[in-house]
């Protein structure tokens, strides 16, 4: 990369006009110094690793590189071409100056002494001619060498004999010709740009001087509105460059202060997302404030811009470490998503309106497990995650509201039914109780659906009249408490929200198992305080028996987990 560089900067040495390549050179440049830069970076880097594994520093030093010597060598064989230009332009110009003096000087001479008006006219011919063709001179001497110059053509033509042979209807042309020349002069007060202003400045008062005289009558008129009017330009050319020298200075502070801001926020040290997420919105606001700021002076703008873009670097350069690890993180987590995206491939198109159910909760639980992929991943991932899974229940939707009107007659049967459970009446055989309610169970799964709007309504209903029935039972502790979570197992999964339900309880449970294991933990820790103590102590046989009576309300909590989850097996 280097010597590619190396080799178009060499190339650009060649170019005919060196002045048109500096955009070109200057970015080559910038890419070289950034190269060599973290080049320089990475020794450092490596310099202190050889440092800490007990290399003495002294010994440590950086491979010379030839490319560097040669870059050099391009970049002074550069900048003294483009000084040497810059001379010459400096040395043109003043050759120029001198010639254009010369010039006004065979003019005083003429308008001074020469009488004969064909020798005249011949003479201040050839001055105007070679006048025009002479090339430009230093802007700070131009207003004063052309004032000059037109005041000695004004002299010439006012001031000699060749006005009286000179028609009347020519003088009153050519003062119609000032007075146009006059107005294209006061209509570039209107031209914003001063470079226009200055070239047509110029070339009309190359035009004025050139536009033989006039009436003296009539001069008396041009010649103050016409001096008035160039003088003002020139003014206006001056208030310019002034003001743009000044707002130049002004634009550098304001930059300065932007580097400042980079600073602080550097010096904020970001060490999670949330901050780094903060400290780069505000890098990215300082960096479109400084592209709202104009051009400084050119020297000093260069300086500063080097170093805000070296600032803005180390920002990014720490920013891009960090993230390194943890976007290696987010990668994983989008392997695993783009995994569960895959095993929603085709579901819009199913019809298996519980079993997809089932597999999208399932999807999703995992999905948020995973927890983030990164912000440059979740978004994506998130939409083709989502896109499927409406689809499927937008279809859904369709068709149990298509099916509301036929299950009308349901929602009557089980109304029917809730009834019969809240008016059965219950006998002393409790065997034969408990297979009626459980028959009654069977009948509300076996008649269906009712419409949406009352599912949860008639599902409240009939629980509540199960449960009391199953409340009411007169039987063993244990035996009822196995029958009756039995039966609140079988109410969760005929629940319009079974999935939801299914969480909940094995939340529940989850909790209580914990809960018990901590406190047994506890006990445990209390019974080894007793050490070597007679069994038949009160206090010891009091803590093995409430250990007892923990592991068998876990026992009991785990076989209620295992009864919750493998319901769906056994009903089959």
């Amino acid at each position: 990369m280097k010597t590619e560089i190396i080799e178009k900067i060499e190339a650009l040495l060649n170019h005919e006009d060196i002045m048109s390549v500096g955009v070109e050179f200057k970015t080559l440049t910038d890419e070289f110094y950034k190269i060599i830069n973290e080049e320089e970076r990475l020794f450092e880097i490596e310099k202190l690793n050889r440092i800490e594994a007990g290399e003495k520093a002294e010994d440590i030093q950086k491979p010379e590189d030839a490319l560097v010597e040669r870059f050099k060598a391009a970049l002074q064989g550069f900048k003294s071409k483009r000084k040497a230009l810059n001379e010459a332009k400096k040395a043109e110009e003043a050759a120029n100056l001198a010639e254009k003096k010369g010039l006004i000087g065979e003019l005083k001479e003429l308008v001074a002494n020469e009488e004969h008006i064909g020798k005249a006219i011949k003479a201040i011919q050839n001055i105007q001619s070679r006048w025009r063709e002479v090339g430009p001179i230093p802007r700070d001497t131009r207003q004063d060498i052309q004032k000059e110059y037109s005041h000695l053509m004004d002299d010439f033509q006012y001031n000699i004999n060749i006005y009286k042979e000179i028609k009347e209807h020519d003088l009153t042309k050519n003062g119609a010709l000032k007075e146009a020349v006059i107005e294209k002069l006061k209509a570039l007060d209107n031209e914003k740009s001063i470079k226009i202003v200055e070239q047509k400045l110029h070339l009309l008062q190359d035009e004025w001087n050139d536009i033989g005289g006039t009436t003296a009558e009539a001069w008396e008129k041009l010649k103050d509105n016409y001096w008035n009017t160039v003088n003002a330009l020139y003014s206006k050319i001056r208030d310019f460059y002034d003001g743009r020298r000044a707002e130049q200075k002004e634009n550098i502070v304001k930059k300065l202060a932007l580097i400042d801001k980079v600073d602080e926020v550097l010096a904020g040290e970001p060490n999670d997302t949330k901050t780094w997420k903060k400290a780069t919105d505000q890098i990215l606001a300082i960096q479109a404030e400084w592209k709202t700021i104009g051009f400084g002076p050119k020297k000093e703008n260069e300086i500063v811009w080097k170093g805000f873009r070296a600032k803005c670097d180390q920002f990014f350069d720490a920013k891009n470490e960090f993230f390194k690890e943890i976007n290696a993180d987010f990668d994983k987590v989008k392997v695993k998503k783009e995994a569960l995206i895959a095993q929603l491939d085709g579901i819009e198109d199913s019809d298996d309106w519980s079993g997809t159910t089932k597999l999208i909760v399932t999807l999703q639980k995992q999905w948020k497990q995973l927890g983030s992929a990164g912000q440059r991943n979740e978004n994506k991932l998130w939409k083709k995650f989502r896109g499927p899974i409406d689809a499927f229940f937008a279809k859904k939707d369709a068709h149990f509201e298509g099916l509301d009107k036929a299950n009308e007659g349901n929602l009557t049967l089980k109304e029917q039914l809730i009834s019969k459970i809240e008016n059965y009446q219950l006998t002393k055989d409790v065997t034969a109780n408990i297979a009626q309610l459980q028959e009654f169970s069977k009948a509300f799964t076996d008649i269906g659906n009712v419409p949406f709007k009352e599912k949860d309504r008639i599902y409240n209903a009939y629980k509540t009249a199960l449960d009391a029935k199953y409340n009411a039972l007169e039987m063993d502790t244990s035996e009822k408490e196995a029958i009756l979570y039995k039966a609140k197992i079988e109410s969760i999964y005929n629940s319009p929200n079974v999935e939801r339900e299914i969480d909940r309880e094995a939340q529940f449970l989850r909790k209580k198992i914990d809960s018990l294991v901590k406190e047994k933990a506890q006990v445990e820790t209390n019974l080894s305080f007793f050490g070597n103590s007679d069994p038949k102590n009160p206090l010891l046989k009091t803590v093995t028996k409430q250990i007892d009576g923990l592991n068998k309300d876990i026992k009991s909590f785990k076989s209620k987990l295992k009864a919750l989850y493998n319901y769906d097996q056994e009903s089959e």
